[in-house]
């Protein structure tokens, strides 16, 4: 299906966009009574365009795409990438970007957006939690099986199963890539650490210590190899777990900022509205609906 629209904005689904005219894409419906290990809003094609961007405050899902000839940029939580031929890039829940071709050798792309809870522990397990650019992957025929799938099949059960499939081994590409990049051991433990420390109540002194080294060091190879600060890495992993707790649970705005060990309710909320632009309940009652 081709979709066609100006350069617009849509204030209901907390986007801005350019000329996508240019952009094939299928969308896919399911089940509310039924789980899948993954649902997926859509997957499509890009051609190049060079008027051609997407800009969300917050995305409510995973947006994972590849490049396959030419070169764009990304900006997420506002940090500035380039990307180009056999890059992918994976946004990740609730983060604020905007993405689009460049002026003179705008991209070709396939991509992929998907819901799933599960999906932000499977990237913090294999380590990919702040990573949003992976150079020079081996990625194509997935994402190339992927739109195949998109174009050829009618059934969303089989599409749900055997997309599923395809995005763990995209992701699987992805930490093979990482590994070959040789991220620094401090930035490896110091992302672990604090993957460790989510759910409890500490200061950032508290991980340097536990690390042995200082925050200076600490914090200039973090943002070196994840783009953010330890500290904004901790803030954005709350904040998106926060996301799904406000509409897959009944846990009160209080809960829920204890659990996440919030100074307290208040201060939860003030930072939830400044990512997200909308209070925890606004945004709970907007995305129930």
């Amino acid at each position: 299906m081709l979709r066609i629209a100006k350069t617009n904005y849509d204030a209901k689904k907390n986007i801005v966009y350019g000329d996508i005219s240019y952009e094939e894409l299928n969308y896919f419906t399911y089940d509310n009574s039924k789980e899948y290990p993954i649902r997926i809003e859509s997957i499509g094609i890009t051609h190049p365009n060079k008027k051609y961007f997407i800009e969300r405050q917050h995305s409510d899902y995973f947006v994972l795409e590849y490049i396959k000839s030419g070169k764009g940029y990304i900006i997420c939580d506002d940090k500035k990438y380039t990307v180009e031929e056999n890059d992918v890039y994976l946004i990740h829940l609730g983060s604020k970007h905007r993405y689009g071709a460049d002026s003179h050798e705008p991209y070709e792309k396939i991509w992929v957006n998907f819901f799933g809870g599960i999906f932000t522990d499977i990237i913090s397990a294999y380590g990919l939690s702040g990573r949003v650019v992976f150079k020079n992957t081996s990625c194509k025929e997935l994402f190339e099986e992927l739109l195949d799938l998109a174009i050829n099949y009618n059934d969303n059960e089989e599409v749900y199963l055997n997309a599923s499939e395809i995005i763990f081994k995209i992701i699987l590409k992805l930490v093979e890539n990482t590994e070959k990049q040789n991220i620094s051991a401090v930035a490896i433990k110091t992302k672990e650490t604090l993957d460790q420390l989510i759910y409890r109540k500490v200061t950032m002194q508290d991980v340097y210590d536990e690390i042995h080294l200082s925050k200076s060091q600490i914090s200039r190879e973090f943002k070196k190899y994840y783009g953010v600060t330890p500290y904004q890495y901790l803030l954005n992993r709350r904040i998106a777990i926060a996301q799904n707790l406000l509409t897959k649970t009944k846990l009160s705005i209080k809960e829920i900022s204890d659990s996440l060990c919030f100074v307290d309710e208040y201060h939860f909320s003030s930072l939830f509205k400044k990512r997200n632009g909308v209070s925890p309940t606004a945004y709970r009652k907007a995305h129930r609906q």
